[in-house]
């Protein structure tokens, strides 16, 4: 989720995927209306996005997956052509979000392309200023929904509807899969847990015999296989890469109902969600390539609760556990902390950061209490005090007009994500208490400039249980200068991560493998 805390009651431990319309925040600078057919369209590849097709000639990339046209005063023509591992249903309280709509409209019709089966929209925008004209696209593909976005002046519309948005859909494609030589295999997986089934890849070292191995589990909002949290930073197959080849097997799978996977993640909690990773550890148990004695799970934040349910369950079968920027304390302490320290590092006011402290706690019980009608008031309670607190330029950048449109704005956001058993369980849910119970070995990562799992709330605390378990094989490493994505942070606030290298600090990963290569037995 890109943080607006204009617009955001609370924020999830790892960011949500989202679109980054530029039309959601300040407008980019406008252009004039443009005469002709429209302009001329050259092909383009994104790797972060899996994507190809054509853009049009000289239009500049204003951010991942966003082109404007930007040629004068005016005019607000964007582009936006992206793909996100998650169904369009699921997708929807982004985009309504985004588009600053309360409902999902109706379609306008199908649009078939050689390579995709296209859902139209079209809806104007009341955007701050001005009003928008936007065409938006969806197409559904092997576990992930692509998105054409044209927005335009309502006078430049018919123009670059035709010269730009049909035929950018006629040849928008998933991108062909690298024919890069890897020292290792990838086999494509399906794991079984009840109802659900996972899909998964698993990186098997280019040897014979049985393997030590690594599942990764990701944090929270649904995520693929890769953890792409920011376009261009595939976390975990990064992970598998590097771990792979120091002859590490390593499983990473889609989370259910994202990607490949079946089920429905809005709706599982904190532990159905962790007895998804025990299913994959019960997976590689079953494989004669894997040494089922030395099977270890890695958690990403919310993960990282995962593993530590796991790690209390003498039965799970885990040999090790990463924690990776893994909470040691309740919900409601880390979300507390996460909102004054993410606020702080966007510059709010300490009087908006008390107000929104001062809503969290008011609301947080309601949540457990799944009082969903009193939850929804107090947001718009809180929305709309807040808006007294804002600058101009900051209400503008909400999107919304009056105090009532920010309000109804918070309380559709709040419906759409946290409204959740998720949401409630993870407020509920004390790491703590399974950490004490823990004896297998463990590291714990941090980073020292990270916002969203604070380290010096959790790594001392994690330290602590372990000690409380007698766990005589503990390691907690923070390392300074990285954020929650273990990237090398100048400040460590959300919004700086898609700014940043798409790379991780030089000390994490030797970090983690020289780690778990103490502890386990490579196939020479």
């Amino acid at each position: 989720m890109r943080v607006r805390r204009l617009r955001v009651p609370l924020l999830s431990l790892v960011c949500l995927i989202t679109l980054a319309f530029a039309f959601a925040g300040a407008p980019l600078t406008p252009a004039l209306a443009q005469d002709g057919d429209g302009p001329a369209l050259v092909p383009f590849e994104d790797e972060a996005y899996g994507i190809q097709g054509v853009i049009p000639e000289g239009w500049a990339q204003r951010g991942p997956g966003v082109y404007a046209r930007g040629s004068g005063a005016g005019d607000f023509a964007v582009l936006a052509l992206q793909a996100v591992p998650l169904a369009p249903d699921v997708l929807w309280p982004s985009l309504r979000q985004q588009l600053l709509l309360n409902d999902t409209p109706e379609s306008t019709g199908e649009y078939e392309t050689p390579a995709l089966t296209w859902t139209l929209y079209q809806v104007d925008v009341a955007a701050p200023g001005a009003t928008l004209r936007v065409d938006l696209g969806l197409a559904q593909k092997d576990g992930k929904t692509y998105v054409a976005l044209l927005q335009t002046n309502p006078e430049d519309y018919e123009t670059l509807h035709e010269g730009v948005f049909l035929p950018v859909l006629d040849a928008l494609a998933p991108l062909t899969a690298s024919t890069e030589d890897l020292p290792y295999t990838v086999e494509d997986v399906s794991i079984e847990n009840g109802d659900v089934t996972l899909a998964g890849s698993l990186s098997l070292p280019d040897t014979e015999g049985r393997h030590p191995a690594v599942v990764l589990m990701s944090g929270s909002g649904a995520q693929d296989r890769d953890e792409m949290v920011i376009p261009g930073f595939p976390i975990f197959r990064l992970i598998a890469d590097h771990l792979t080849r120091q002859g590490i097997a390593v499983l990473r799978y889609d989370d259910r109902g994202t990607g490949k996977s079946t089920g429905e993640y809005a709706s599982a909690t904190v532990q159905e969600l962790a007895s998804d990773g025990q299913a994959a550890v019960d997976y590689l148990k079953t494989r004669a390539d894997i040494n089922p004695d030395q099977i270890g799970v890695m958690g990403h934040s919310e993960g990282g609760l995962y593993a530590a349910l796991m790690g209390a369950n003498p039965e799970s079968g885990v040999a090790f556990i990463v924690s990776m920027a893994g909470p040691a304390v309740n919900g409601k302490d880390v979300l507390l902390v996460q909102n004054e320290m993410v606020l702080k590092a966007s510059g709010a006011s300490d009087e908006l950061i008390q107000n929104q402290l001062d809503f969290l706690n008011r609301v947080y019980p309601l949540v457990e209490a799944r009082d969903w009608q009193a939850v929804e008031q107090a947001v718009r309670e809180s929305a709309l005090s807040q808006w007294e607190l804002l600058t101009d330029a900051e209400r503008a950048q909400s999107g919304a007009d009056s105090a009532e449109a920010l309000a109804d704005q918070a309380a559709a956001q709040f419906r759409d994500i946290y409204s959740t058993d998720w949401f409630a369980s993870f407020l509920e849910y004390d790491p703590a208490v399974d950490w004490a119970r823990t004896t297998v070995p463990v590291l714990g990562v941090f980073g020292g400039k990270d916002v969203q799992v604070d380290p010096e709330q959790n790594a001392p605390a994690l330290r602590a249980a372990l000690e409380a378990a007698g766990n005589a094989d503990v390691e907690i490493v923070v390392i300074e200068d990285a954020n929650h994505l273990f990237q090398k942070a100048d400040t460590g606030g959300v919004d700086e991560y898609m700014a940043l290298p798409a790379e991780f600090t030089p000390e994490f990963l030797p970090t983690v493998s020289d780690w778990i290569l103490e502890h386990v037995t490579v196939v020479e």
